[in-house]
C-alpha cells in the first residue's frame, strides 16, 4: 500500500485500490478542493517509452478525451490528467461501490427486478455515450460500479472511439480490441464495427448477469471465438427457469451474430426492459385498494384545470393514461426519486404530501424547493427527455402517486405520448419565455442600482 504521505502532483495518496490492466489505481484526497478522488496511474521506463507503454499513454490520453466530452450521472467523471517524475496519471471522481463482476462472482442475491433494472440503467448510459458519438468498445462487469444506493458508474473509457473513427487505423490497443468473451462477431472478424458491437457487449454482461453463467466459453482463443461468431447460447431461462422467458428473449436479441436483427440501439433494449418491469408494477398494483380508491374524473377537472399540458386531453384520453399509469403507495420518509438519476416518469399525487429537495453543489446541506400536495405533478423534464433529476422527490406523509411511463406510452400509446411531449413542450416553452423575461428585469434592476451607487463609488 502506499505511503500516505506520498502524493502525485497536488493529490495526497490514501492507499491503493486495486491494480488495472495499465498500473495502479489509488485513493487520493485533493490537497486544494479537500475531495476524496481516484487516480490511475503508471509509471513509465526513464530511458524510453516501450511500444506498450506508448500505447498507454494514447489510451490514457483518449480516455481523458472521449470520457471528458461526457457529462452524465451514470458516467465516471475525470477531473484532471497529469505527468510528474516520468508518471502519467488520471484523476477521477471517487466511486463507493463494488463493480458488477463482484457481484457475480459472490453469486449476489439481488432479485431479478432489481437485476433488470440495473440493466435499464446501463443500458440508457451507453445510449447516452451513442448519441454522443462514443463506442465504449469494452463493455464489461469489471467496468460497471454498483454504487450503494443501487445506481451505477461506467467507468474505463480507455480504448472507446468516436463512432466518426471507429473503422479507422489505431494503435491505442493491444492484440485485442476489447476483453475477449465480452467482444462482438464483427470484433472477432475485425469487420467495420458501430454503437451495436456494444450493444452485443451488453448483451454478454446481461447474460452473464441474470443466469451467473458467461454465454460463450472455450478452452482456449480460437475456440472462444469460434463459438462467438458461430454458436447460439443456452437460452437464459433454461440455465435460470425462475427467469421470465420475455427477458430471456430480449437477451437473446442483444446476441443475434446478425447486428441487423439485435435491437437497433441499447436504448432499445431499455426499453423493452423497462415495459416488462412497468407491466408487472401495473398488474401487481392494480389490486390495491389504497392506490386505486379514487375518483378518476375529479382528478381529470383539477389536472385540466390547473396544468396546460392536461388542457387539451379528452376525458378518455385521461382515462387511458390512469390506465397506462403506476400506482403506488409511498410511506412517510419514502424517497420517490433521487437527485441526479434518471428515470422516465412524471407523477401525479392522488394523495398526500411531497417535498422537492435539492442538496447544494459540493456540501451537505439540503434546501427545501417545493411542497406538492394532491392533485399536483412534478417529474415532467424526467418524462419528456430522459434528464437527470434536479431535486429529490421524499414523502412527508404517507403518499399515493400515479407514475406515467414515457417507456410505457410510446410503446402502447404513441399519439398520446406525441400529444403529451407537444403539451409539455409549450409549458417548457413558456417556462424559458419568463426566465428570460426574468433575467431582463433583474439585469435593468442591478444596473439601476450600480446607477444610485455611483456617487458613494470610491474613484478607480
Amino acid at each position: 500500500m502506499a505511503d500516505s504521505a506520498h502524493k502525485v502532483g497536488r493529490y495526497e495518496i490514501i492507499g491503493k485500490l486495486g491494480e488495472g490492466s495499465m498500473g495502479m489505481v489509488l485513493k487520493a484526497r485533493d490537497t486544494i478542493i479537500d475531495r476524496i478522488v481516484a487516480i490511475k496511474t503508471v509509471k513509465m521506463d526513464s530511458n524510453g517509452l516501450t511500444p506498450i507503454e506508448h500505447n498507454m499513454i494514447k489510451q490514457f490520453c483518449n480516455e481523458a478525451k472521449i470520457a471528458g466530452r461526457l457529462s452524465h450521472p451514470n458516467i465516471a467523471v475525470i477531473h484532471d490528467v497529469g505527468e510528474e517524475n516520468n508518471s502519467f496519471y488520471l484523476v477521477f471522481e471517487y466511486v463507493k461501490g463494488v463493480t458488477l463482476k463482484d457481484l457475480i462472482v459472490k453469486g449476489s442475491r439481488l432479485l431479478i427486478n432489481d437485476k433488470i433494472t440495473l440493466l435499464v440503467l446501463l443500458a440508457r448510459t451507453l445510449h447516452y455515450a451513442h448519441q454522443h458519438g462514443v463506442i465504449h468498445r469494452d463493455i464489461k462487469p469489471a467496468n460497471i460500479m454498483v454504487l450503494d444506493d443501487m445506481q451505477i458508474k461506467v467507468m474505463d473509457f480507455g480504448i472507446a472511439v468516436l463512432d466518426s473513427q471507429a473503422n479507422k487505423h489505431d494503435d491505442t490497443q493491444g492484440v485485442f480490441t476489447g476483453t475477449p468473451y465480452y467482444m462482438s462477431p464483427e470484433l472477432v472478424k475485425e469487420e467495420e464495427i458501430d454503437k451495436l458491437t456494444d450493444v452485443f457487449s451488453l448483451g454478454v454482461l446481461s447474460y452473464e448477469f441474470l443466469t451467473g453463467r458467461k454465454p460463450f466459453t472455450g478452452e482456449n482463443f480460437k475456440e472462444l471465438f469460434d463459438n462467438i461468431v458461430y454458436k447460439d447460447p443456452e437460452l437464459p431461462n433454461s440455465i435460470d427457469p425462475s427467469l421470465n422467458e420475455t427477458i430471456g428473449s430480449y437477451v437473446m436479441k442483444t446476441l443475434e451474430k446478425d447486428k441487423k436483427k439485435r435491437f437497433q440501439s441499447a436504448g432499445e433494449f431499455a426499453d423493452a426492459l423497462e415495459f416488462y418491469l412497468e407491466a408487472r408494477s401495473r398488474h401487481k398494483t392494480a389490486a390495491t385498494p389504497q392506490a386505486a380508491d379514487f375518483n378518476k374524473l375529479e382528478l381529470i377537472k383539477m389536472l385540466q384545470g390547473r396544468y396546460i399540458f392536461f388542457s387539451d386531453f379528452t376525458e378518455t384520453e385521461m382515462l387511458k393514461l390512469f390506465s397506462l399509469s403506476g400506482k403506488k403507495i409511498y410511506r412517510k420518509g419514502a424517497v420517490i426519486f433521487k437527485e441526479a438519476t434518471i428515470d422516465d416518469k412524471m407523477y401525479i399525487i392522488i394523495a398526500g404530501q411531497v417535498k422537492l429537495l435539492k442538496k447544494s453543489a459540493g456540501a451537505s446541506k439540503v434546501t427545501p424547493l417545493k411542497e406538492l400536495k394532491s392533485g399536483d405533478c412534478f417529474g415532467e423534464l424526467g418524462f419528456l427527455n430522459n434528464s437527470p433529476r434536479y431535486a429529490s422527490a421524499v414523502t412527508d406523509i404517507d403518499t399515493v402517486c400515479i407514475s406515467i411511463s414515457d417507456t410505457v406510452l410510446r410503446k402502447t400509446e404513441p399519439y398520446l405520448c406525441l400529444k403529451l411531449y407537444k403539451s409539455l413542450s409549450v409549458m417548457l416553452s413558456e417556462r424559458i419565455h419568463h426566465s428570460d423575461e426574468r433575467i431582463c428585469e433583474l439585469a435593468l434592476e442591478v444596473e439601476a442600482l450600480k446607477a444610485r451607487l455611483q456617487p458613494s463609488l470610491p474613484a478607480g
